[in-house]
């Protein structure tokens, strides 16, 4: 699996927009893409005007073609590209055999 990570940069008067426009045009793109396992976009602590966007994608090559040649893309990037100053970065990384469970129990923060 692949997981894309894109970093905006969001002007704090604009987060509520950002966000707004994101829940609506990131969850129509990638909703009904079935290259697509799952995606969230988080802001930063230290930084509220730091958003990043994890997209978990089946393939590198599905995800090339299924979304940055497919026909949602535009109107996304029309949707945020207003809210934002830039996109700060862009990365693909690569799933490896490292992965559990933490010993937290969600939603109560203990165990």
């Amino acid at each position: 699996m692949y997981i894309e990570t894109v970093r905006f940069i969001v002007p704090p008067g604009n987060a509520g927009a950002f966000e707004s426009a994101a829940h609506d045009g990131i969850a129509d793109l990638l909703h009904r893409n079935s290259q697509c396992f799952g995606y969230e976009l988080s802001r930063g602590v230290g930084d509220p005007a730091t958003y990043v966007l994890r997209i978990e994608w089946t393939e590198d090559s599905d995800r090339i073609g299924g979304v940055r040649d497919g026909e949602h893309l535009a109107p996304l990037l029309a949707t945020v590209r207003p809210h934002i100053v830039c996109v700060a970065e862009t990365f693909i990384t690569e799933t490896t055999v490292v992965r559990g469970d933490g010993g937290a129990i969600l939603g109560l923060g203990l165990r």
